[in-house]
């Protein structure tokens, strides 16, 4: 049976305002449990105080299970953002925690960036996800291991606000394939294997931050060329004046017949990192 295009836009309509209250009515009761919640217990601190220190957050999931016992942690805090962000919490916050972040601030960008590129997902997305907010944390903490996590998550946002975690166009459209891995230099000498021998592009980074980013057409050869005796003399000098166990090495590793065998399309994705990144002993492109 054929119906007409005036009858299936009638159904269609109606469908739509069957199902529609329904989807509104749940998102406007966790609203409602999120701000009920964030008035319990966010004790004159404002959500993103909330979001980001763990007693704060965990007594504020806790709440939001209690009327809400299908919540999820995500989509509670992902809620309280939204909410403060559209100015709907209406609830002023009397307490403030001023930090200086200029000692840590690049753990919280190698972090914020490793998690983005790994996952696709904003700091504000990662940090409302406990599975990735420990990521950022193990990341960045490997970096600045003296600096606790809430510090750390602090800083991030200050770069998400100043607009400083703004993804690379490259890596948004530079699928190809690509798997993100770290490892530290004394895992790769242990066990080379490790190391995809594919195209890719690599960081080098240690506790000072980014020092160098490079492309390769088998990373496994280029690694070790570095770790053994870089071609890059500035680099080569501080490599062999550092202790090698607190060299890391990000990799992104490309399937071979990806646009990646290419190598002015590596040289693309590693001019945007340069750019953005600014390691220390790359020459700007």
């Amino acid at each position: 049976m054929r119906f007409s295009p005036t009858l299936v836009l009638v159904l269609a309509l109606l469908t739509s305002r069957l199902v529609r209250p329904e989807a509104s009515q749940g998102a406007e009761t966790l609203d409602a449990v999120v701000i009920e919640a964030f008035r319990a217990v966010h004790d004159g601190w404002s959500a993103d105080e909330v979001l980001l220190d763990d007693d704060l957050n965990a007594a504020f999931i806790r709440h939001c299970r209690e009327r809400l016992p299908d919540a999820s942690a995500v989509d509670s805090n992902w809620r309280l953002l939204n909410l403060r962000k559209a100015g709907r919490l209406q609830i002023s916050a009397t307490r403030t925690k001023r930090l200086s972040h200029d000692a840590y601030l690049h753990a919280a960008e190698i972090a914020a960036r490793f998690v983005y590129d790994k996952h696709r997902q904003s700091i504000d997305r990662a940090l409302c996800d406990p599975a990735l907010r420990t990521e950022f944390d193990q990341s960045a903490r490997q970096i600045a291991p003296e600096v606790s996590a809430y510090a750390l998550r602090k800083a991030a946002f200050a770069l998400r606000k100043t607009r400083r975690l703004r993804p690379e166009l490259v890596t948004r459209v530079a699928e190809w394939g690509r798997e993100i891995n770290t490892w530290t230099a004394d895992e790769i000498l242990r066990s080379p294997e490790h190391l995809p021998a594919v195209p890719g592009v690599y960081l080098l980074r240690d506790q000072s931050g980014y020092l160098y980013i490079g492309e390769a057409s088998n990373l496994r050869k280029r690694i070790l060329q570095h770790l053994d005796a870089s071609d890059r003399q500035a680099l080569m000098n501080y490599l062999q004046a550092q202790r090698v166990e607190q060299l890391t090495v990000e990799v992104h590793a490309f399937d071979p017949q990806s646009a990646a065998r290419s190598i002015e399309m590596r040289r693309a994705y590693e001019s945007e990192l340069i750019r953005s990144r600014r390691p220390r002993f790359n020459i700007a492109p």
